[in-house]
Formats: C-alpha cells, structure tokens, sequence
C-alpha cells in the first residue's frame, strides 16, 4: 500500500518484496506451537501423563512373535494325526515335542509355547485347512516333507497305521502341495516297499488300485477254505494258510497306498 501511495513501478516493486518478508517472519514468530500426537492421546484418554514411554519393537521381538505364530499352526497338524485314531498318548507328545526340539531348534521357553499349544488344540482343534494353507506358504518342499516324515512317525509310535490315520495324512500331503508320489515315498520307508505283497496277488508296483481290489476279490474268492471242506483237514488247513498270506498282503497294500 506504501508502494501505491509513493507511487512509482520501483517503489510498487520494492516495497512489495520488504512487506513480503515482513509477514513472513511475523507468521512464523506468531505460529500455534504443532500439535503433539502423544498430547492428542492424552486428551482423547487413551494414554496417561504418568504412563511409562512405548518400548521400540526389535527384531528379536518381531521373529519370537513370527516362531509363536508358526508355532501354532505346526501344532494344529500334529493334534490332527495324533486324535484322528482316539486318546494322544505320551509317546506321541514326546515325539511332537522332538520335532520342535530337535529338528526346529526351540528352546525351553518355545517349548512351553508349544505344550500350550497342544493342550489348547486337544479342547478346540482350530480350522485345519488355514494351518494347512500356513505351512505350505511358510516352508520350502524339503522342509514340508520333513514335517510329512515326522507326522508318519506320529501315527505309527502307537501301532499299526490306521484308516483314520491315513486320511488325515493324505488331505496333509495334499493341502502341502505334495505330490501322492510323495507320500508313497515316505509310506514305504516305514512299512517297506510291498513287492512281496504285490507278488502275491500276481501283481506289480504299478498296478491301478482298481486292479490291486480286483486282483484280491478273486484271488481270496479262489482260496477260500470253504471250497475245499470237502477234500479233508489237510486241505482246509493249506487253503486257510494261502487265504491269510492273500489277506495280509492286500492290508499291506492298502496301507501303503491309502484305501
């Protein structure tokens, strides 16, 4: 306005550019103070004055809570296998707890986690297809058939294999993104490859699981002693033998293939 009044391009120009600076530095020297997030906390009543300051997260934080999270769904699969067939026994516990220990490295502490876990899951076992989804997403294929290994080894340390079991097993491998080579594999380390079994119903390796049931419903049609009662004790006795060698051959079978 000076610059107006004086009159003049210069003095329009100067004067502008001194009243410029001038209000510049007067908004800055008359500025509110910026707000304070943790005064905003304060006033909303979600923090106290006398409140102890956040510690930062670190690392070693951040990865306990990833291990406790994995954890979790670690114990759901085992839970699973361990159920499936009625009551977990001790020995299942313990080779849950070897897994964990041994193979994953947890230490006591972690240990504690996994036992709650467990004890947790026996109640209210949690959705077994997201546990499933989790450890697919979280471990390589060597590791995912490690913990397939280990779930085997926990069906078998209270007996023979059960239907139940390999269901359980099968949908596991299957959630794993594993293949049924896979698991075909990893049956035959523990119950053996079967090639005696398959010889006996006159069969290979290779044979469809159609083939495999139709082989046995007409071998064990065949050899039943019932059709040789009339020929003697003797007779009755072979043919019961050759009947029981026919019928632990296809349980063998199927328990390595999953009918």
């Amino acid at each position: 306005m000076l610059g107006l009044w004086i009159g003049g391009p210069w003095a329009i120009v100067l004067l502008t550019f001194v009243g410029g600076l001038a209000g510049h530095y007067y908004d800055n020297t008359h500025a509110m103070p910026a707000s304070n997030p943790l005064e905003q906390l304060e006033e909303a009543g979600l923090v106290s004055k006398d409140d102890p300051p956040p510690e930062p997260v670190t690392q070693e934080a951040i990865d306990a809570h990833a291990q406790e999270h994995f954890a979790r769904h670690l114990c759901a699969l085992f839970i699973e296998v361990a159920r499936v067939d009625g009551e977990v026994s001790r020995d299942e516990v313990r080779v849950v707890r070897e897994y964990f220990q041994d193979e994953l490295k947890y230490g006591p502490e972690a240990l504690d986690t996994v036992r709650l876990y467990l004890k947790e899951f026996l109640q209210q076992p949690p959705p077994l297809e997201e546990s499933i989804a989790a450890c697919r997403d979280e471990l390589p294929t060597s590791d995912r058939l490690l913990l397939v290994d280990t779930l085997y080894q926990l069906a078998l340390v209270d007996g023979a294999l059960q239907r139940s079991e390999q269901e359980a097993l099968r949908q596991i491998v299957k959630g794993l993104g594993l293949s049924e080579e896979d698991r075909r594999a990893i049956t035959a380390r523990y119950l053996g490859t079967g090639h005696t079994e398959y010889a006996r119903l006159g069969l290979n390796p290779g044979a469809s699981d159609a083939e495999v049931k139709r082989a046995y419903r007409q071998l064990a049609a065949a050899h039943h002693p019932d059709r040789v009662a009339h020929l003697g004790p003797g007779a009755v006795e072979q043919a019961t033998r050759r009947f029981q060698e026919l019928q632990d051959a296809y349980e063998m079978i199927r328990r390595l293939r999953g009918l």
